[in-house]
């Protein structure tokens, strides 16, 4: 049992393609949260259909 809790100093060999990944999924949120806002105060929003 108490080998299984192991300390590790150095992450992973893909943490930083991880850490990209989610950076990049930042990015693309940021962006569809301002085209949102931008649409709303546009009034360009509402139902599909109108």
């Amino acid at each position: 049992m108490a080998n299984q809790a192991k300390h590790k100093s150095q992450p992973d060999s893909w943490y930083k393609y991880g850490v990209g990944v989610l950076f990049a999924e930042m990015g693309i949120a940021i962006c569809v949260c301002g085209y949102s806002l931008y649409m709303a105060f546009a009034g360009l929003g509402g139902f599909p259909g109108k």
